[in-house]
């Protein structure tokens, strides 16, 4: 109880004595308030990350594309065929990743699915990651040789292991050409397919 009285008589005293002074510093108050420290706080805030030149190097995915493809003739296609279908791709959030959907007819059947590239530093590699209408996830490697760009993914383990390789090639604003290739186990690579591909 003392406390408070003494606290209210210095509070009457100020106000009945001081008026100018308690005038004066709240106006130095509200000026200092108003400048620097705002500006400080501003210029504190971290700068968000943009994506780097790798992902620049998708940017030719980007967009809807006709995808036609002729199997040649191997032991997995004896009589070799023909496929058809689309891809469509677009940035991922923050433009950090290529997204895309595909969907092909062809002599394997219906292949539906999803598919990201996204550039990992510690490998200095993109990662693909799709899924689509068949068990799993297939998740694959991609670098480029030149100006081609090389994709290789694995399927299965031992001697039932599959390695599929895609090339990329003759890549221009309106069309791509791909090369594929598969080796089962530790056999060299055999031509899969050639197809070309047309922006809609």
């Amino acid at each position: 109880m003392i406390r408070r009285i003494v606290a209210a008589l210095m509070t009457l005293t100020a106000a009945l004595l001081l008026p100018g002074l308690l005038n004066h510093s709240s106006r130095s108050q509200a000026a200092s308030f108003a400048g620097p420290p705002t500006q400080e706080k501003e210029s504190q805030a971290p700068a968000m990350p943009k994506p780097g030149p790798e992902t620049d190097r998708l940017k030719f995915l980007l967009g809807t594309w006709d995808y036609k493809g002729e199997y040649a003739k191997s032991a997995m296609l004896p009589d070799g065929g023909k496929e058809a279908g689309w891809y469509k791709a677009q940035l991922g959030p923050g433009g950090f990743s290529i997204i895309a959907d595909f969907e092909v007819q062809g002599p394997l059947g219906p292949e539906i699915g999803h598919q990201m590239f996204v550039w990992d530093p510690k490998e200095s590699a993109y990662k693909i990651y799709t899924v689509g209408n068949f068990p799993g996830i297939v998740i694959g490697t991609a670098r480029w040789d030149g100006a081609n760009l090389v994709t290789n993914s694995e399927f299965g383990e031992g001697a039932g292991k599959m390695k599929l390789r895609s090339v990329y090639t003759n890549i221009l604003e309106k069309s791509i050409n791909i090369e594929e290739s598969f080796s089962m186990g530790d056999a060299p690579y055999q031509p899969l397919m050639k197809a070309v591909t047309t922006k809609k």
